[in-house]
């Protein structure tokens, strides 16, 4: 005998009351584990998504690159050269090393 066939024949067996109790469990039951797959669909999709923006956004020296080639010759020119070495300074305003 099924598990279904038994649950039948205890509900056959069992007080209104009772029942309409079990219906909303089941029901709550049926509801919980349907968000959980919806959610897991959400996060499979999102994983997806990301993987694909990943693999079409470009790497960041190339969005340097680009954001650079407007910037007139005076203004590279005044940039630090030493801005990875002195970074706290430039940032905090610490002294230089």
């Amino acid at each position: 005998m099924t598990a279904k066939e038994r649950l039948i024949r205890e509900i056959e067996q069992t007080p209104e009351n009772l029942i309409e109790e079990l219906l909303d469990f089941l029901l709550f039951a049926k509801n919980r584990r349907n968000q959980q797959a919806n959610e897991s669909n959400s996060a499979n999709q999102l994983t997806i998504k990301s993987r694909e923006q990943q693999q079409k956004s470009k790497p960041i020296w190339e969005i340097f690159e680009e954001a650079n080639q407007d910037l007139p010759e005076e203004v590279i020119a005044k940039l630090p050269t030493d801005g990875a070495a002195q970074v706290d300074h430039y940032l905090y305003g610490k002294p230089k090393q």
